[in-house]
């Protein structure tokens, strides 16, 4: 107990950090709010919100909210909302909603004002609306959901020019209850609510007038007022953990190392010494501490294991990956297993990090994954088992590399193999392993241990697959060469039960997964795979045809 209080103490300092320069409004970050089925700091709701409404990834604020705090910004839309409506913060991506729509060509943003009062675009949301009410699973054109979605942020942004999406006021009166919001502040008696009034008045005020201090205190005497509502009220350094993830980005920091690791490592392969080799993997061990890290604060911050959706995948599997190469580098030290964990962390994480279909918000489980224990079992197993997978796969690129390129590097190609057929096994035995496992939780959570669902499908499709490589291998059908392809063709099988089930297919009973959008790139990554298995293929008796000359050659000068 505690660790964990000074854990909490230690982030809410991490968390202010960032401030030093300016921490007049920091205590706006850890008012806590109520949304998407959770209690979050308003600075992860600011976030959130400014990422559906902006477009970007991180919190870059766009044209409009640029050099202000999140917290800042959606108070600034409280005090001031007649100028935030005129401000082109809304991103309309998609140009065939823009042209379908009809509007202003040349540009991507608008603003609430334009879009509130653009009659083409209510009455396509109108009929989206009507839509989803007479059958909430009908099935939405990409124009209709970015219509759906574009509504949504403008519904969002309204009723924070309102405050009645800012939940941030827990009822006095029911501990389990919804919280209000600050809107309704008003029609709460006590002598606390008329403080909390009180404080919120002279927020907006103080801000209003661009009296930082006064707004600071008042911002503090607000959180304190809306604590003694309820005794269940968050503590301050519990969303201060929070804040501190927001600001951090572990991940971000996590695939910096590991891209400079990578190029360390790569380096150093060609140098007789091991300087440059200790350093890139020492980088390549931090990168995994930080990466183990931002795993550690979202267990911390959601209760729960790290890997309930596919953003939380993609960067499990990255740790996994280089937790695979440096058990590896633990025995046998091979330096390039290493580096090419290292490419593949860094190449994830940035994908993580930067593709707007991975969204990292931390959401509530849905009831059929609330089984802690058979969360952890079955799905960490089986995503580690991605990891392995994918790791054999690095090693299968390098490995058709040399056998086109360098032929004569048989020794290394060799001790290739052996570390990819050693991915391979552990990969197959954690995929049958989380099967299983998937299939008991099957059978407490639906009554049946195997129904042919799509992602039980593909499992066991991706899985017989690795095991015909591998009995393949054993009774010498495949060789080195084999291997490689048979490593890279595996993997295809694991993107379509891994992505291909969740985000192309789109039915089963794993639909708590699901998402759309990336098909265009899943189908370029398919193809460019394939051209490089054939372009390996047709290249390589060209590049044993001139070994053997250029050995003929020097035996025969």
């Amino acid at each position: 107990m505690t660790r964990g209080r000074a854990l909490l103490s230690l982030a809410a300092v991490l968390a202010a950090a960032p401030f030093a320069a300016a921490a007049d409004l920091a205590v706006l970050r850890t008012l806590a709010v109520q949304d998407g089925g959770r209690l979050k700091p308003l600075d992860t709701f600011a976030r959130e919100t400014a990422r559906r409404v902006s477009g970007a990834k991180p919190f870059t604020g766009g044209e409009s909210v640029a050099g202000l705090d999140p917290s800042e910004w959606v108070l600034s839309m409280v005090a001031t909302p007649a100028r935030w409506k005129e401000e082109r913060m809304f991103r309309v991506a998609h140009a065939e909603l823009r042209g379908t729509l009809g509007l202003e060509a040349g540009r991507d943003r608008y603003s609430f004002s334009e879009l509130v009062a653009h009659a083409p675009f209510m009455d396509s949301a109108a009929r989206v609306h009507d839509k989803l009410r007479e059958d909430a699973e009908a099935h939405l054109l990409p124009t209709e959901q970015e219509t759906a979605a574009l509504y949504g942020s403008l519904s969002i942004v309204a009723g924070i020019f309102s405050g009645d999406a800012l939940r941030m006021v827990p009822d006095p009166h029911d501990a389990a209850g919804a919280w209000l919001s600050v809107q309704q502040l008003g029609g709460i008696p006590g002598e606390r609510a008329e403080g909390a009034r009180a404080a919120l008045a002279a927020l907006v005020s103080a801000y209003e007038s661009g009296d930082r201090t006064a707004a600071a205190a008042a911002g503090t005497r607000l959180q304190e007022r809306l604590a003694s509502l309820a005794p269940s009220y968050p503590a301050a350094a519990r969303l201060g953990l929070e804040v501190h993830y927001n600001v951090f980005k572990p991940f971000r920091w996590a695939w910096v190392l590991y891209l400079l690791a990578f190029l360390l490592l790569l380096s150093s392969l060609g140098l007789p010494g091991r300087a440059l080799a200790a350093f890139g993997f020492a980088t390549a061990v931090a990168g995994f501490v930080l990466n183990t890290y931002g795993m550690v604060l979202r267990v911390l911050i959601s209760g729960r294991a790290p890997v309930t959706n596919m953003y939380e995948s993609v960067v499990y599997v990255a740790w996994g990956v280089v937790l695979f190469a440096l058990a590896f580098e633990a025995f046998q030290r091979p330096r390039y297993v290493a580096a090419c964990a290292s490419g593949l962390a860094a190449v994830s994480l940035i994908l993580a990090d930067n593709l707007p279909i991975l969204s990292g918000s931390i959401e509530p489980l849905v009831p059929v994954l609330r089984d802690n224990m058979w969360l952890t079992l079955h799905v960490l197993t089986i995503t580690l088992g991605y990891a392995a997978f994918l790791l054999a796969t690095g090693l299968g690129h390098v490995s058709l590399a040399l056998h086109v390129f360098a032929p004569g590097r048989s020794a290394l190609v060799r001790s290739l193999s052996s570390f990819l057929y050693r991915s391979l096994q552990g990969g197959t035995l954690l995929l049958a392993a989380g099967t299983l496992l998937g299939g008991v939780w099957a059978s407490y959570s639906w009554g049946r241990f195997w129904g042919w669902d799509p992602k039980e499908t593909w499992a066991l499709i991706a899985l017989l697959g690795y095991l015909a490589l591998l009995h393949g291998r054993f009774l010498g059908w495949f060789r080195d060469f084999g291997m490689a392809v048979g490593s890279i063709l595996g993997f295809l099988g694991i993107l379509m039960a891994w992505y291909g089930v969740n985000y192309v297919l789109g039915t089963g009973l794993h639909s708590y997964g699901f998402g759309t959008g990336g098909l265009g790139y899943a189908l370029s990554f398919v193809a460019a795979e394939l051209l490089v298995i054939a372009a390996a293929a047709l290249r390589r008796p060209a590049a044993a045809a001139t070994l053997s000359l250029t050995a003929s050659l020097r035996t025969n000068p």
